[in-house]
């Protein structure tokens, strides 16, 4: 496939790159791209996400920096494989990782974490994403089952994230979604507010924190009703994992490139009652032979009063 989409942003002009700016900035190109897409007539919702999952899986989103200085451009790159037809695909197995251990997968080989959400979220009159980015989750939950008069709500701090969102909720009109800034460092929880029972969830997003307050789940607690907790992040190193993907988590925190405490401050946080663990399944699923892409799960319940 070849396809070139590159668009430049005067306002990340003359930035030190870093993690945190790459992601803003990279949630810009994408807004661009969903609005192309709209403009050629691609309202359907559904569709429209499938598509963007088709492109984002073949192409990675590149900066252009210079000297440690973004330039302000950025543009879609081909990713590894991407050449591969679909033949090829069928007989190219690649290394992977299965509950700790190594095994050969192919590209149409992975793990349902839509499924596994709506399982949770059963009777949950509230859907809380924290680090939602665009919603794609939440959209998935809502079609794939998820509770049909919830309120599902993106929590995000990129204010790009957050109006892509918007626009893209509004193609839905059943769907009651709501999108609301939250900030690892600085969390709000008044979304909560009014909802008797919640599913809370990340995925992928919890990573990008290099460190929570102590005081994360302090604040949740304060809210009188019940939720499970669900986080889907590449941490297993802080539970000890021992995969060799799980020591190179570690060695990408180290360099301030992944979350490196929210084992300790979910620990303090149930030695003080304010919620309750219920499973940590480290290193579950990597579809590809990288740090980031080997996630473990852990599962909490926050009771009610």
């Amino acid at each position: 496939m070849d396809w070139h989409y590159e668009r430049h942003y005067p306002e990340f002009a003359g930035i030190r790159f870093s993690p945190d700016v790459y992601y803003r900035a990279a949630w810009q190109l994408r807004g661009s791209l969903f609005d192309d897409l709209i403009a050629e007539g691609e309202t359907c919702l559904p569709r429209l996400l499938s598509r963007f999952v088709i492109l984002e899986r073949r192409y990675g989103v590149l900066c252009d920096v210079e000297g440690g200085i973004l330039t302000g451009t950025l543009r879609y790159v081909p990713a590894p494989g991407s050449a591969l037809s679909p033949l090829d695909k069928l007989e190219n197995w690649k290394p992977g990782v299965v509950r700790g251990a190594d095994v050969d997968l192919l590209e149409y080989m992975g793990f349902d974490s839509t499924a596994m959400l709506v399982d949770f979220a059963e009777g949950a009159d509230t859907v809380f994403e924290l680090g939602a980015g665009y919603g794609q989750q939440l959209f998935r939950m809502f079609y794939g089952g998820g509770p049909a008069r919830a309120r599902y709500v993106a929590g995000e701090n990129s204010p790009a994230g957050l109006a892509l969102a918007g626009r893209l909720a509004a193609l839905e009109p059943a769907l009651r979604f709501e999108a609301r800034h939250f900030d690892f460092l600085a969390p709000d929880w008044s979304a909560l507010d009014g909802s008797r029972k919640a599913l809370i969830f990340t995925h992928w997003a919890l990573m990008y924190a290099p460190a929570i307050p102590d005081s994360f789940f302090a604040g949740l607690a304060a809210w009188p009703g019940e939720a499970v907790l669900v986080f889907v992040e590449p941490v297993g190193y802080q539970w000890g994992g021992t995969h060799r993907l799980s020591r190179m988590q570690a060695t990408a925190n180290a360099s301030g490139c992944l979350n490196g405490d929210f084992a300790r401050v979910l620990s303090a946080a149930a030695a003080q009652g304010l919620v309750e663990p219920q499973v940590v399944a480290k290193d579950v699923f990597a579809r590809r032979n990288e740090a980031f892409d080997l996630f473990s799960i852990v599962v909490c319940a926050k009771p009610g009063r």
